[in-house]
């Protein structure tokens, strides 16, 4: 019994400790984000951030756009997420960002990352 007496001190100090999303923040860390409330305004996040959260900022940069674009297709939930993802590829830059600011301003979202790549 003695010798599993390092290795269950050892596995209860793990067990004791806090998951990532069981931790408070503290002054020094960022608190944590809210989640949006629909799909819909999921799916704007997640078009506003779809280079940080698909991991295309990890490729190179002539490979994010097309690993944006299949992150996106597998991971927006709403058909209005869907139908705004198709329609922003079919515009030309100018006009994909006067639209993407359009939709964010009539649902007071304020900051949108994929904004400043286009």
């Amino acid at each position: 019994m003695r010798s599993f007496l390092p290795l269950l001190l050892i596995l209860g100090a793990v067990a004791c400790e806090p998951t990532p999303s069981a931790k408070t923040t503290t002054s020094a860390e960022e608190p944590a984000k809210a989640v949006p409330a629909t799909p819909y305004a999921r799916d704007l996040d997640r078009i506003c951030n779809a280079e940080e959260q698909s991991g295309a900022l990890d490729e190179i940069p002539s490979a994010r756009g097309q690993h944006v674009g299949v992150w996106l297709a597998t991971n927006l939930e709403s058909q209005e997420g869907r139908t705004l993802s198709v329609s922003l590829v079919q515009l030309a830059p100018p006009e994909r960002i006067a639209r993407l600011k359009a939709v964010l301003a009539e649902h007071s979202i304020r900051n949108c990352e994929i904004l400043s790549t286009w």
